[in-house]
């Protein structure tokens, strides 16, 4: 089999836990795209935080944002195969947010907003302010999150998360009670929520029939819940070493962790 894409998680996957891309991995994906192959990124992340990496690593594909809800074409600055949620729906989930005590960011069609400034929220800044101001995203501190629902062209994710993992979990199964919004954990303290049907593997499969690339001619390399749904729809789906069980279960094989050199070794036996 020629595989002709490779598409990446981001998150404990393509980076390390210095939310850094390995030099050894930059220098493989550099020789496996001179040969042709398709390199894509796929994130629960919002786009413009997907950029400074789109940058880093001269990508010319759509990345495929906040786990699926929207591809990004990052060259002509418009969504694409966008799947948002309707304001009602938006509306209901920060009913349900406000209801189990739960912490969010919302996610619109130009920025990340959020309004209280959490311990994820201080190490993702630190990160942010590493780089240099042309590749800074935007993230608002706002007042009011129905104001925001309000003002947006598009709402496309809820990240949630909590330290009080009982309320996050009774808060997960409101969500799903709600038959309108796939819910899937990003790690073990978060939730994403996003229209239902709004998968990787349903963005994926988006940009793979734009693309003219069958999914069996895609590789997926991935480590949480919701890159099962991309890791099984892909036709050679890997999972890293640092994955749960249930995750690795998902995937044909396992390799290293994100902290290793395990995806740069797979890809040179793969395209090299």
């Amino acid at each position: 089999m020629k595989y002709k894409a490779v598409a990446f998680d981001m998150d404990g996957t393509l980076l390390a836990s210095d939310r850094l891309v390995l030099p050894e991995t930059i220098d493989v994906l550099e020789k496996i795209s001179a040969k042709g192959v398709k390199v894509i990124l796929v994130s629960g992340r919002h786009h413009s935080v997907i950029y400074p990496y789109y940058y880093q690593l001269k990508l010319a594909t759509p990345a495929i944002c906040c786990n699926g809800s929207y591809l990004y074409d990052f060259e002509k600055n418009t969504t694409l195969a966008a799947k948002p949620m309707t304001k009602e729906q938006a509306k209901l989930l920060l009913k349900l947010v406000n209801s189990y005590g739960v912490h969010t960011l919302v996610y619109t069609d130009k920025f990340m907003t959020y309004a209280v400034l959490d311990d994820h929220l201080q190490g993702f800044f630190k990160w942010v302010n590493s780089l240099p101001k042309f590749l800074q995203p935007e993230i608002k501190k706002i007042d009011n999150f129905e104001t925001v629902i309000d003002e947006a062209n598009a709402i496309f994710k809820f990240a949630t998360s909590s330290h009080d993992l009982p309320a996050l979990r009774k808060f997960s199964a409101a969500v799903d009670a709600e038959n309108m919004f796939s819910c899937e954990w990003s790690w073990s303290n978060r939730a994403d929520v996003a229209v239902k049907g709004n998968t990787k593997g349903s963005g994926l499969k988006h940009w793979a029939e734009h693309e003219q690339i069958d999914l069996s001619e895609i590789v997926a390399f991935g480590d949480s819940y919701n890159d099962i749904s991309m890791l099984t729809i892909a036709g050679l789906g890997i999972a890293m070493g640092n994955a749960d069980a249930d995750v690795k279960a998902q995937a044909n094989y396992v390799i290293g962790d994100n902290n290793s050199n395990s995806i740069a070794t797979e890809l040179k036996k793969l395209f090299l």
